[in-house]
């Protein structure tokens, strides 16, 4: 789905309401400035998921993401992190279902995602970074629960505690 079709403009977002993502998305796939990068990271994290509500402009998010991130060679924990929690709390939280017109569509979204966290492993990554990676391959894979555990354990104190170190 191309980011001109008008079905951008009638889609909710995480707050319930109305919320046309191609706007940022297009920005983002259009710009190279770490300033503008930084607003659309902002908007897209305030929009797209709202306390664990996600809507369908949250869901065909993913696959523009994965395709910007994979044209743009763009891997930054923001991209990754927006995708899976919105894959997350798709299984996860009180959210609606994902039509089944858009399954194949959103499968592929996930699929390139995984592809692009995978490819990237091999960086040199921050703690952020990888643990984001490691879940975006678990959530992509099917393992929800799995990627949202690896996405906890980045808290110092928790990962402490679970090893019994606390």
């Amino acid at each position: 789905m191309e980011l001109t079709n008008k079905i951008w403009k009638g889609l909710e977002g995480g707050y319930r309401t109305l919320y046309d993502a191609s706007i940022p998305l297009s920005q983002l796939e259009n710009t190279d400035n770490p300033k503008i990068i930084d607003e659309v990271w902002t908007e897209l994290w305030d929009n797209l998921h709202h306390q664990g509500d996600v809507g369908l402009a949250s869901y065909l998010a993913v696959p523009q993401l994965a395709r910007i991130g994979i044209k743009k060679n763009l891997f930054d924990w923001n991209l990754l992190g927006i995708c899976i929690t919105i894959e997350q709390q798709r299984h996860l939280g009180n959210n609606p279902e994902l039509p089944a017109k858009f399954e194949t569509y959103y499968q592929k979204g996930l699929d390139d995602l995984k592809e692009l966290a995978i490819r990237n492993l091999d960086r040199e990554l921050d703690v952020t970074a990888l643990t984001i990676a490691l879940s975006t391959i678990a959530t992509c894979n099917g393992q929800i629960k799995l990627g949202k555990a690896i996405v906890e354990m980045e808290d110092e104190d928790l990962l402490d505690e679970f090893l019994g170190k606390a």
